[in-house]
């Protein structure tokens, strides 16, 4: 499992306003449901018993519906709320269609540097602003370029079934798609497992996710010593955030998707909230000491 590297953050420049970046994003990225947030051993644990419960009051701070899984460094479920609930995908979709362009590259199809189609920069090029800027130009270029219909066959093939690629209901540069948080978090639990690409292309998604220039959401909540390689999905009424958390040599998977926002600046400082809350979480379960099998 690779490990994420910490405070990215610290080395990088001055990040603009909240509401000149969002703006920025929403310029190049163009349902009802209750459910309750379980945890998935809250006997025999308790800080996740804790997490659920403030986050499920959280929750009623969402003018839309909450969607959550949270993943321990195992892959086991630790928290979840709709999970499989349809969540407009908004720039998480380019996970999936990052996926697909980099299984390209491994059957030698196409190759890092070839030039994509009417973009005017290489593949790699296109990859890292995609990710680490939710470059939407690049999105669509690329899934032009691949086929929106192979996009959204390869990802039901790979078992991210509930995830659709519908681009020809969207406006221009912005195409419309569905995911939901179990498929979001199912896939980062097998790209930090090295499950669905070359060593290679692994190891160089992850890095363009810890690039992430965009840490409006979930890492605004993090202290500078929690590593976050993650992407974020944005538009008017729709806020979501996933990914990695790395804290003590210990990864934990998380996806937060939400809707129903009457301007996309009043998700911010939720998901600060839920960001410490999922963090406080984190640190008392690497804190823990490890149960041994009795002798």
């Amino acid at each position: 499992m690779r490990t994420i590297r910490r405070d990215r953050r610290a080395g990088r420049t001055a990040a603009p306003g909240l509401a000149l970046l969002l703006a920025v994003l929403l310029g190049a990225c163009g349902g009802d449901g209750t459910g309750d947030l379980t945890a998935a051993a809250p006997t025999a644990d308790p800080a996740a018993e804790e997490l659920a419960q403030h986050l499920e009051e959280l929750s009623g701070e969402v003018p839309g519906e909450l969607g959550v899984v949270l993943l321990d460094p195992e892959g086991t479920e630790v928290v979840s709320r709709e999970e499989d609930r349809p969540f407009t995908s908004a720039s998480l979709y380019k996970l999936f269609l990052a996926h697909a362009v980099l299984d390209e590259v491994d059957r030698g199809t196409i190759t890092l540097q070839d030039a994509v189609p009417g973009l005017g920069t290489t593949v790699e090029q296109a990859l890292d602003v995609m990710i680490s800027w939710s470059d939407n130009a690049s999105g669509a270029a690329l899934g032009g370029w691949l086929g929106w219909q192979e996009v959204g066959d390869f990802a039901h093939e790979q078992g991210f079934t509930a995830t659709t690629f519908d681009p020809d209901t969207g406006s221009e540069d912005v195409v419309a798609m569905t995911t939901t948080p179990a498929d979001v978090a199912a896939f980062l639990d097998r790209l930090r497992r090295g499950e669905l690409l070359s060593g290679s292309s692994t190891e160089l998604l992850l890095g363009f996710l810890e690039e992430q220039h965009l840490d409006y959401a979930l890492s605004s909540g993090f202290s500078p010593d929690v590593g976050f390689a993650h992407k974020t999905g944005l538009l008017q009424d729709v806020s979501h955030d996933a990914g990695i958390v790395a804290l003590g040599g210990h990864d934990y998977v998380v996806a937060v998707l939400t809707d129903g926002w009457s301007d996309y600046e009043d998700s911010a400082p939720w998901f600060g909230d839920a960001g410490r809350e999922i963090e406080a979480y984190v640190r008392a379960d690497t804190a823990a000491p490890a149960l041994t099998p009795s002798p």
